[in-house]
C-alpha cells in the first residue's frame, strides 16, 4: 500500500509541475536520474538548470532513488503528461526498453544518458570511452617504465560505460605492453568507501603493485587514500576530471585523468534534449567531447617513450569544466554536440 501511495504522490508531483509550466514554456524536459543526492548528480542538476535557462526550456528533475520500479513509474508519468523529451539514466537498460518504446510511440524524444540502450530510435549520450581508455592505459604503462603490476577498479559489470572503459584499458595493455600485468580487476560501484576496501586488500596482497587504473575518480580517491596511508607510492589513472584530484596531480602520483565533469555532463545532456525537443537533427549516438589531463612534467615522461598524447593541464581542465555554457550553448552548431568514437 505504501508503495502505491508513494507512486500516486510521484504522479501528482509530476503532473502538477508540468501543468503549471506548460503554458509558460512550450518545451518541458523530464529528467529521471538514478538519484539527486550524490555530489555528481547535484552538480549535474546545477549546470542542467543553467542549460534550461540558456535554451529557454523547462526541466522537471525526478529521482528514482535507486529503484527500478520508481524509474519506470516516473517515465510513465512523463509520457502521460506529454513531456517534450525524456532523459533517463538507466538503472537497467534492458528492463526500461518497453517503457522507452512507449514514450517514442507517443512522439516523445528519449535520451538515455551514459548508457547505450537499443529501444528503437532513442538517442544515447555517451563518451569516446574506448579511445580515452586506451590513452589512459598507455600513459599509466609508460609511467611505470612499461613493466610491472597494475590493478583496475571498474564500476559494475553490465554497465555500458564501465564495460567500455575496462575493455579499452585491458585490450590496450594486452596488445601494446606485454610486460605490464593486470593482477586484479575489481568492481567498486562508484563508491569511495568500496574503492578503499578493495585497495586495502590489494596493498597487502600485491607487494609489487605499481599502479591503479580506475574508470571513475570517485572510487579512485578512496583507493589512493588507503595506498598513501600504507606508505605505498603508486601511479594512478582515472576518469571524470574531478577537482578533488588536484592533490594527486600535485604530488605526481596522478598520471592522467579524463575530463568529462559533472557540470559539463549536466549542461550537455540538457542541451541535447532541448535541441531535439525543438526539432534539431542530431545523431542517435552522441559522444561528448572530452579532454585528457596531465601535468607538463608527467606528459614529458609519458610522451618521451611513445606517440604523443595530446593533453591539457589540470589548471586548464578546471577552466574547461566551468565553461560549459560557451562549449555547448545555443549558439554552437549541431556538429559541435558530438565527436567521433
Amino acid at each position: 500500500m505504501k508503495f502505491f501511495q508513494a507512486m500516486r504522490g510521484v504522479t501528482l508531483a509530476v503532473a502538477g509541475f508540468l501543468a503549471t509550466t506548460a503554458q509558460a514554456q512550450e518545451h518541458v524536459i523530464g529528467i529521471v536520474a538514478i538519484d539527486l543526492q550524490s555530489s555528481f548528480f547535484v552538480r549535474m542538476k546545477e549546470a542542467g538548470d543553467v542549460a534550461a535557462k540558456d535554451y529557454g526550456i523547462t526541466t522537471s528533475w525526478q529521482s528514482a532513488e535507486g529503484s527500478l520500479e520508481k524509474q519506470v513509474s516516473l517515465i510513465e508519468n512523463l509520457i502521460s503528461q506529454k513531456a517534450s523529451a525524456i532523459l533517463v539514466d538507466p538503472l537497467d537498460k534492458n528492463a526500461l526498453i518497453p517503457v522507452l518504446k512507449k514514450a517514442q510511440e507517443a512522439g516523445i524524444s528519449v535520451i538515455t544518458m551514459g548508457n547505450k540502450v537499443e529501444a528503437g530510435g532513442n538517442y544515447s549520450t555517451l563518451y569516446p570511452d574506448e579511445s580515452d581508455a586506451a590513452q589512459t592505459a598507455r600513459a599509466l604503462a609508460r609511467s611505470i617504465g612499461g613493466e610491472g603490476e597494475v590493478a583496475a577498479l571498474i564500476g559494475a559489470r553490465g554497465n555500458y560505460v564501465s564495460d567500455t572503459r575496462e575493455r579499452g584499458f585491458t585490450e590496450t595493455i594486452a596488445k601494446e605492453f606485454p610486460n605490464v600485468k593486470i593482477v586484479a580487476i575489481q568492481p567498486a560501484g562508484w563508491d569511495p568507501s568500496k574503492g578503499a576496501d578493495v585497495a586495502q586488500t590489494w596493498v597487502s596482497t600485491y607487494p609489487d603493485l605499481k599502479g591503479i587504473w580506475s574508470m571513475s575518480d570517485t572510487q579512485l580517491l578512496g583507493a589512493s587514500s588507503i595506498a598513501q596511508s600504507a606508505g605505498r607510492s603508486l601511479k594512478y589513472a582515472g576518469f571524470d576530471g574531478d577537482a578533488e584530484m588536484e592533490g594527486l596531480f600535485g604530488d605526481g602520483s596522478m598520471v592522467i585523468d579524463v575530463l568529462t565533469g559533472a557540470y559539463r555532463v549536466g549542461y550537455w545532456n540538457i542541451a541535447v534534449a532541448a535541441r531535439l525537443a525543438k526539432g534539431e537533427k542530431l545523431p542517435n549516438d552522441l559522444y561528448m567531447p572530452t579532454y585528457l589531463i596531465m601535468t607538463d612534467a608527467i606528459a614529458q615522461t609519458v610522451n618521451a617513450s611513445g606517440d604523443k598524447i595530446e593533453y591539457v593541464t589540470p589548471e586548464k581542465a578546471q577552466e574547461l569544466a566551468q565553461d560549459y555554457s560557451n562549449e555547448f550553448g545555443p549558439s554552437k552548431a549541431a556538429s559541435e554536440m558530438s565527436v567521433g568514437q
